[in-house]
């Protein structure tokens, strides 16, 4: 490796305004979200340069060990603080003052020790199988909303998401209290920022005086609110955490949940950013996942999601020639040392197939990041799925930095797809290529695309709709909303070779899949925007259900409608469809439908208020995208009012519902009224 030698410390007095220049354009907007040059700025002005408050910005990869691994250097701790503080103690940091952070020897021994019992590293090893699944999950997520938008938050549905829920559930934290904890961590941050704003600190004093108060309802009903089995439950409990104090198992906890959030979250936004980037090195580690593990080091390297930590030298010593008093601070950049020409010749450009080096990403010595693990088991997991299933994904110029230099990650990563959208994973609910969805100003098309297998409704296709419809309420864009059909069938009703399958194989999941069926029917029903059924070829079983839920129906001239017989015991796909049904027809009409199961034409379908227009089959798709186009143009207050009104008109449901059909498939009893006294129990 080449050696640079070290150049003097800059004198303060002869360079006072050129640093301040520099300071002031790293914690700019534009320096925030690139750092980088101002760190080669500041390398070129020598190892360790002093700055104006008296501290030195530290860029050399040497140094920065030395500071972070010696024993001449100690973290901030309350012992610094109470001698340097200028102001009253603030809860931010009084919360940082109970951490591992702020901790040294010999004390520190005893604190880190304890991590090891809530979040063992073997614990960690062992998690993979429940990383695979989270980031299965969040990746289906922001595949249902490429599909149905175009364009996705990464930040907001993958790199900020995935790590709270590893970390939460790890932990035994309640899920439903992720998105708290999400916005916990960000505030916490601040109070480890270089040079945070008064605003900043105040969100920062917010956010440990919540978390304390989180804590101390999480603990007052452990049973209730704490995953038992979990290690933290089963370490509060142990003579060790009782030792330790309520404050700094708290603050523990807490560092704990900020620590595994905003360093994953940052390797993960903009490593992935600097991946995509590169097309080259994303079509290379796509052909070599099992090369993952160095990649990972080398974005930790080249990223730098912890860009900083701070030291204070004890007594009186001395940094890279240059005299320093005892108190004094020393600013580690690992984000510059990580790119130290004496570390790596080209530190700037990113190589994943480079060997790893030695980067100080996750910090070194005792202070050595407790999280470090779970952050590299994260990033292991998700990249290469990311790369595999969507290998046309592409970031926009939008992207949103945060404003904190402690910890560094995107706040809004806009994606999209160039072409079509990625490949699905094996058994994957949500989209799984069987809908797909276009605009047109502020009419959106929902269209089942499965022309081979008669678009009938399989799991992967309800969840798809689900998830689409139930996006709808916050999106005022969207005015109207046409649901379609491909090929040469609007819908052939449910997916019966899956309902066996289920039926014989896995009971649970049929009924699961029954109640998404009614979700779905009230996903419909209740979406603000007028929802356009745009039918054609023959309409059959659930198809017919699933068209009564859209406000309107519209079918081509030649199309024709069938409600089988009873099929499994029940003549539709789920109650709630059947109630519209009835509710928009007449009981009368969905009797004899139901009872002879004759296909009904276009006209009788129209006379007998199953659909409301016709149209040639050759014009439908043109007839359909003008009425939606017209209907897009009324004040949506307005149709919030009439919608409303019309639900209340509607009859109240007819007591069949997915548990009396999953009865019916089940063979197990006979089908009982809904609230029975046997009602089997439905997973949510």
């Amino acid at each position: 490796m080449p050696t640079v030698p070290p150049k003097p410390p800059t004198s303060p007095a002869g360079d006072r305004q050129a640093l301040l220049k520099l300071l002031h354009t790293l914690v700019s907007s534009e320096g925030r979200g690139n750092p980088f040059p101002v760190y080669e700025e500041f390398r070129s002005r020598g190892p360790a340069v002093r700055v104006p408050w008296g501290a030195f910005v530290v860029t050399s990869h040497a140094l920065c060990q030395e500071l972070l691994a010696g024993q001449d250097w100690l973290s901030l701790d309350a012992h610094w603080r109470s001698r340097h503080a200028r102001e009253p103690a603030r809860p931010a940091f009084e919360f940082l003052e109970n951490t591992v952070l702020a901790v040294n020897a010999p004390e520190h021994r005893v604190v880190r020790r304890s991590f090891n019992a809530f979040l063992p590293v073997a614990g960690v090893k062992a998690a993979r199988p429940l990383v695979t699944e989270l980031v299965d999950r969040c990746l289906d997520t922001l595949d249902a909303r490429l599909r149905a938008d175009g364009v996705a938050d990464f930040a907001d549905l993958v790199s900020s998401r995935l790590p709270m829920a590893v970390v939460s559930a790890l932990l035994g934290l309640p899920a439903a209290d992720n998105d708290f904890l999400r916005q916990v961590s960000h505030d916490v941050s601040y109070a480890l920022d270089l040079t945070p704003s008064a605003r900043n600190l105040r969100r920062a004093d917010r956010a440990a005086t919540s978390w304390a108060a989180y804590w101390a309802h999480l603990c007052a009903e452990p049973a209730a609110r704490l995953d038992g089995d979990a290690p933290l439950a089963q370490w509060l409990r142990s003579p060790d955490a009782v030792r330790l104090g309520e404050e700094r198992v708290s603050a523990m906890v807490g560092i704990t949940v900020v620590g595994g959030h905003e360093t994953t979250a940052g390797l993960i936004s903009h490593g992935l950013t600097a991946l995509l980037h590169r097309p080259e090195q994303a079509a290379w580690l796509r052909a070599h996942p099992e090369r993952a593990p160095d990649a990972v080091e080398e974005l930790l390297r080249f990223v730098s999601p912890a860009q900083l930590l701070t030291r204070y030298a004890p007594h009186d010593t001395e940094l890279a020639g240059a005299p320093v008093k005892a108190g004094e601070l020393a600013h580690t950049v690992l984000a510059a040392a990580n790119r130290d020409p004496a570390l790596v010749d080209d530190g700037a450009e990113l190589d994943v197939t480079r060997p790893p080096l030695r980067h100080l990403a996750l910090g070194t010595g005792v202070h050595y990041c407790v999280g470090a693990a779970l952050a590299r088991l994260e990033a292991e997991v998700l990249i290469p799925a990311v790369l595999d299933r969507f290998p046309r994904l592409t970031t926009l110029p939008t992207a949103v930095s945060n404003d904190n230099l402690a910890y560094r990650y995107l706040l809004s990563m806009p994606v999209r797809t160039a072409g079509p959208t990625g490949r699905r994973r094996p058994g994957a609910a949500p989209g799984d290529g069987r809908v797909t969805v276009g605009t047109d100003g502020a009419v959106l098309t929902v269209t089942l695309d499965r022309p081979d297998a008669g678009n009938t409704l399989d799991a992967a296709t309800l969840s798809a709709l689900h998830d689409i419809f139930a996006g709808l309420p916050p999106r005022p864009e969207v005015r109207t909303v046409v649901l379609a059909g491909a090929g040469e069938t609007f819908c052939g009703g449910l997916d019966l070779n899956e309902l066996r399958r289920l039926a014989d194989t896995d009971p649970a999941r049929l009924r699961a899949v029954l109640v998404l069926a009614d979700r779905l029917c009230a996903a419909v029903r209740t979406t603000p925007q007028i929802t356009l059924a745009r039918l054609h070829g023959p309409v059959v079983g659930a198809g017919v259900g699933l068209a009564a839920c859209c406000d309107l129906r519209i079918c081509a001239q030649d199309a024709t409608f069938r409600l089988p017989e009873a099929t499994f015991g029940l003549p539709l796909a789920w109650g709630g469809a059947l109630a519209r049904l009835v509710a928009e027809t007449g009981a009368a009409s969905v009797r004899e439908m139901v009872l002879t199961g004759d296909l009904v034409d276009a006209a009788t379908a129209c006379a007998r208020g199953l659909v409301h227009r016709t149209a040639p089959a050759a014009r439908l798709a043109d007839a359909a995208a003008a009425w939606a186009r017209c209907l897009a143009r009324k004040e949506p207050a307005a149709v919030a009012t009439t919608k409303s009104l019309l639900a209340a008109l509607a009859p109240p449901a007819a007591g069949v519902d997915a548990d009396i059909l999953a009865a019916a498939l089940l063979g197990a009893r006979r089908p009982r009224p809904a609230g029975g006294p046997d009602r089997p129990t439905v997973p949510a």
